[in-house]
Parts: structure tokens; C-alpha cells; sequence
């Protein structure tokens, strides 16, 4: 990767953004079905399926991976660094705008590390990786994966250092995925790059152009991912919020259906199950002790009844519930 000041900017692969775009079309998919469920349009029950939940990882995967091996890629056609670097910064910027608004928005499950703080800071970790032996790449891989599954430390449960996902504790919120083993996947793609690139593939990948609108549309999308990503669900919301209020959901709410509601955030956030089912109903059974249930339920919490919520879903999620 060279270090001048400015290089010639090289061509996107369309295959590459075809498939990225293909991956915002599965999102789309997967982020409207959530929020029908959320809104009981749809059965809460359908997302909690697993196929749905593999899914989702299988979304998020596609484009952890897509990122290591775009960066590969680029690097290697001789991308410099600064221009790297501002690809980072602009993606870093946006999951801090995601943070900024799902606090406000979601007080008790903001995203804290999602897809976007994942790809920025393993995309940071991964540009030194781009030249390095493969085998040292393949060795880093292996351990990224699999570290996660090993006891590690207390301490990686304390909440600086919970993004690192060496600890048990599973956070409640609306997109996880911590830094191992996800940066695992990123640098699968990494070395697929590396695999492409001494091949020399990069030809075929050079001479595919998009056939008809459906391929110079996923093309397009491809293209402008991040803009599509940060739009896309706040319009899907907003839709979904409007057609719940003009026909009468045939799924409503109940303390029920915001504990299966709770596990399906918690699982397709990556929680395991059974922590997901036990701090869901913690929560649930918890609200309904201190009167607030129905509250709950339909999202209609005072503000001090905000207070008692926050101090319950902390307490659940460590698994000490507060007395009523």
C-alpha cells in the first residue's frame, strides 16, 4: 500500500458492489420483517425462528466479510493510505451517529457496537494484515474465531471492555457484534482477497459489468451501501409505525409479546438463548411485579416509570433482580 499523497483512483469492481447490493436487499428483508413483528403486524413468534436468526448473522457476515475483502482489493490495486483511513473515519462517523440516535431513540438497547463499529475498528486492525504473511493472517484468523469460546477473565464482562466479547454478559441492545469473533470474519474475507488477487482473478472480476436494471440497480446500491445502510431502517420504521396505526394489528402487544419481542432482539444480536430467555423473562415478570407491565407492553412508559425500567433491565441483565 503505497504512502504518496494521492494515487490515481482505480476502478470499483461491479461483481463487488453487485454483491454488496444483494446484501442490502437481504437487510431490507430482514429489517422490515423485525419491525412488523415489533409492531404486531406480523407473528412475534415468526423471527424468533431459527432460520431467521441465521439470517440475520448470515447479513451481517456478508458484509464484515465484503469489507475485509474490498480492503484486500483496494490495497493491493494501490489504494494509499489516506484514503483507506477517510473510508474508516466516514464508516466510524456513521456508527456514531447510529449510537447517538438509538439512545435517544432506545434508551434501554442502544447499539453500542453493531455491524458499523465493527467494520471500522477491525478495518483499522486489519490494513497492517494486508501485506503480512498469509500464513500469520490465516494463524490470526483462527484465533479470532476461536478465543471467544475459551473461560476468559471476569474483567471482560465490565462494560469497558464488553465490545471485545471475551465475557459472558450479553448486552441488551439492537445490534452486537463484538469485536471477536466477528473480526474473525473480517479477515476471512481478507485472506480471500489475498486468494484472489495471487490467482489473478481480479481479470474476471474486471470484465463482469451488470446485465438489465435488476443487476445495474444492485450495482448502484452496491455503491452507495453506507448512505442505504444509516436510511434505510428509519423510513422502514416510520412506514411500519404509520400502518399500525391505520389497521388494528392482528398481533397486540402484551407483556407476553414484549418477552418474546425481548428474546428476539437479544438472539439476532447474537445473545445465547438461554441468557436471552432468562433476562427476558426477568425483565418481564419483574415490570409486571412493580405494576408497570401494561406500561411496557405498549411502549408508554413515564418518566418515572423510565427510571424503575432501566433499573430493572440492568439489574436482570446481571442477574440480580431488584425487590419491587
Amino acid at each position: 500500500m503505497t504512502t504518496g499523497a494521492a494515487t490515481e483512483k482505480k476502478p470499483r469492481w461491479p461483481a463487488i458492489d453487485a454483491a454488496r447490493g444483494v446484501a442490502l436487499v437481504a437487510m431490507f428483508a430482514f429489517h422490515l420483517g423485525w419491525d412488523l413483528s415489533a409492531f404486531g403486524l406480523v407473528p412475534r413468534a415468526l423471527v424468533l425462528d431459527p432460520a431467521f436468526i441465521g439470517f440475520g448473522h448470515g447479513i451481517a457476515a456478508t458484509f464484515i466479510g465484503l469489507a475485509g475483502l474490498g480492503l484486500t482489493l483496494a490495497a493491493r490495486q494501490g489504494q494509499d493510505w489516506p484514503r483507506a483511513l477517510r473510508r474508516l473515519a466516514k464508516i466510524a462517523l456513521a456508527a456514531l451517529c447510529i449510537t447517538l440516535v438509538t439512545y435517544f431513540a432506545f434508551p434501554d438497547a442502544y447499539i453500542f457496537f453493531g455491524v458499523l463499529h465493527l467494520i471500522a475498528v477491525a478495518g483499522l486492525l486489519s490494513l497492517p494484515l494486508v501485506w503480512a504473511p498469509f500464513w500469520l493472517v490465516a494463524l490470526i484468523t483462527a484465533g479470532a474465531l476461536a478465543l471467544p469460546l475459551f473461560d476468559m477473565p471476569v474483567i471482560f464482562n465490565s462494560d469497558a471492555l464488553l465490545w471485545m466479547g471475551l465475557g459472558t454478559k450479553i448486552p441488551l441492545t439492537n445490534d452486537w457484534r463484538p469485536l471477536l469473533p466477528w473480526f474473525g470474519v473480517m479477515l476471512i474475507g481478507l485472506l480471500l482477497g489475498r486468494a484472489v488477487r495471487a490467482r489473478g482473478l481480479p481479470g474476471v472480476l474486471d470484465s463482469w459489468h451488470p446485465g438489465g436494471a435488476v443487476g445495474h440497480l444492485l450495482v448502484f446500491g452496491g455503491r452507495h451501501s453506507l448512505l442505504l445502510y444509516l436510511v434505510h431502517q428509519p423510513i422502514f420504521f416510520a412506514l411500519v409505525f404509520i400502518a399500525s396505526n391505520l389497521v388494528q394489528p392482528p398481533y397486540a402487544a402484551s407483556i407476553e409479546t414484549f418477552r418474546a419481542s425481548c428474546e428476539q432482539q437479544c438472539v439476532t444480536s447474537g445473545g445465547l438463548a438461554d441468557l436471552c430467555t432468562r433476562a427476558c423473562g426477568c425483565i418481564a415478570d419483574e415490570a409486571q411485579a412493580q405494576g408497570i407491565g401494561g406500561a411496557v407492553a405498549q411502549n408508554r412508559l413515564s418518566s418515572s416509570q423510565r427510571h424503575a425500567f432501566d433499573a430493572i433491565t440492568k439489574a436482570c441483565i446481571r442477574g440480580d433482580p431488584p425487590a419491587p
